[in-house]
């Protein structure tokens, strides 16, 4: 059975300290964040922060949809 359909608003905050370019995916209504994104060699790596999971994709707007897809699927 698969579930219905629903929007997830979210925000990306960039995240300054780090080597590479990070950014933070946060659900803002319940203010927990879901990942991070890095950019590494040319890819982005998205990591969840509930179970560590690594996802790996070719553009940021690609890594997002795959964080809020294992998040909508695993985590929520």
């Amino acid at each position: 059975m698969s579930k219905k359909p629903e929007n997830i608003n979210i925000e990306i905050n960039e995240i300054n300290e780090k080597d590479n370019p990070t950014w933070e995916v946060v659900i803002p209504q319940k203010k927990k964040a879901i990942g991070l994104i890095e950019k590494i060699d040319g890819r982005y790596r998205a990591t969840t922060n509930k179970t560590n999971s690594v996802l790996y994709a070719k553009t940021l707007e690609s890594s997002i949809n795959d964080l809020l897809s294992y998040f909508a699927l695993h985590e929520k």
